[in-house]
């Protein structure tokens, strides 16, 4: 890893030498200095849009004292008004700030989805150092084809992407607390709004952003977790060591069996691999938005757009609600969705020749403040949309981490969707910003990890 002290000028000395070796660009000493003038510090525009329905960033939501696992966030925007509300009859008219997946969702069910569309409010906010570890790294960070480089501790490697692959790393390493310890429900609701449930507990420690008290090369984190439902994968446990560059190193993971004992080393897990317990409504490499190795496809920018996105989604992690309150037929009930207008960069990722998944085309909307994935269109062999990823994105305001709510996965074949994430039902409290131990993530201690 590049140090962090060096200075912008032996930064723009290493720009210039690099250039003839081929690699994606790194940004020069002037353009890092974007990002404490018309850039806000992580790369996104400053400045509100033409028309004033994006506003300015002006620092995201202040961080708050610890909340209450039992009362969960309170929404701090619960007043806004909708602005108006999308349906199937009035498309047309936004038409140019709707993803395909949108336009698609309002014509299957036009009778019982609609978008309320809200104020912008851009509530992203990170921790100082996290800042400060993203303009120290800015000069140096580079990508050589499928694989990155120089990207140090940094939550935004590339603020000042080249490419769309760059956008898409920013999106694999973005801020999500550091470490965290959470328990959360997923469900795979079917046409008829039939579903199940199933639970998880999970520990993460990211390696790359220094919450590994022994750090290894390569190690962007590492994850433990075991499921509470449904019944016939209660108890069982799984480990997961996460490369940085999986071209390189693939993914290892092991699974116990809590009756047998028995460890067995997964023979692979990535790529279009369906998720467990998801009714096969997503791949492995749809969690959290996108995940893995990038050398199936080739990534191209698009651009950046204005698109309504879900946004602020506090309505829908409120603990007074039940489940059954939030997974209706086809989707989850609008009035609990909140969208609002956000620039996005969009991101086509189209299969290599060659290359094998069950996705041949991918379109990616990556919100510019925060890095993460709002939505997935995914297209069929035939070129027709398939499924469509609309993901709910919320300001974890206490410990400054902005973070899916809930990520929500449509087929718009089979008209059914999978909801994760959820934890309106569960009383267990979230556990951030610890240092993990490499005991606590060794195959052979998988057996003693259920306390977490």
């Amino acid at each position: 890893m590049q140090k962090a002290n060096r200075t912008a000028a032996v930064a723009a000395v290493a720009v210039a030498l690099m250039g003839p070796i081929g690699a994606a660009a790194v940004v020069t000493a002037e353009q890092a200095a974007r990002l404490d003038a018309d850039l806000t510090p992580v790369g996104a525009e400053r400045a509100g849009n033409a028309d004033g329905s994006i506003p300015e960033w002006t620092g995201g939501l202040p961080k708050s004292e610890p909340i209450d696992p039992l009362v969960g966030y309170g929404d701090p925007f619960a007043q806004d008004p909708v602005l108006f509300t999308i349906t199937a009859e009035n498309a047309d008219r936004y038409r140019e700030r709707l993803t395909a997946g949108h336009q698609a969702l309002l014509r299957l069910h036009p009778q019982t989805f609609r978008m309320n569309v809200y104020a912008t409010r851009r509530s992203a906010a990170y921790p100082e150092e996290v800042l400060t570890e993203v303009r120290k790294q800015a000069p140096f960070a580079r990508t050589d084809g499928d694989h990155v480089l120089d990207a140090g501790r940094s939550a935004v490697p590339f603020p000042i992407p080249a490419d769309g692959l760059q956008v898409m790393w920013n999106h694999v390493f973005r801020w999500r607390g550091g470490s965290v310890v959470r328990q959360y429900t997923w469900f795979p609701v079917a046409r008829s709004g039939r579903y199940f449930k199933a639970r998880f507990r999970d520990a993460t420690a990211f390696d790359q952003q220094g919450y590994m008290v022994q750090s290894r090369p390569n190690r962007l984190y590492n994850i433990t977790g075991f499921y509470l439902d449904p019944p016939e994968y209660a108890g069982s446990l799984t480990l997961l060591w996460e490369p940085i560059d999986q071209v390189a190193e693939s993914r290892a993971s092991w699974s116990l069996d809590p009756n047998t004992l028995r460890l067995l080393r997964e023979a692979r897990r990535g790529y279009d691999d369906l998720a467990p317990a998801t009714g096969g409504l997503r791949t492995t490499d749809q969690n959290d938005g996108w995940n893995g190795a990038p050398d199936l496809y080739d990534w191209r920018l698009v651009g950046k757009r204005e698109r309504f996105i879900a946004y602020n989604s506090y309505r829908l992690g409120d603990k007074k609600l039940k489940y059954k309150d939030i997974l209706k037929p086809h989707h989850p009930d609008p009035a609990l969705l909140r969208y609002e207008l956000h620039r996005v960069w969009v991101v086509e990722a189209t299969l290599r020749p060659g290359s094998v998944h069950r996705y041949p085309k991918r379109i990616f909307y990556v919100d510019e403040d925060t890095w993460q994935v709002a939505q997935e269109e995914i297209f069929d062999g035939n070129g027709n949309l398939w499924r469509f990823g609309d993901h709910q994105a919320m300001q974890f305001y206490d410990v400054l981490v902005p973070w899916y709510r809930a990520t929500i996965h449509y087929d718009l074949k089979a008209d059914g969707y999978l909801a994760s994430y959820l934890d309106n039902e569960e009383r267990f409290a979230w556990r951030w910003g610890w240092k993990g131990q490499i005991e606590d993530f060794l195959p052979n201690n998988l057996q003693f990890l259920s306390n977490w």
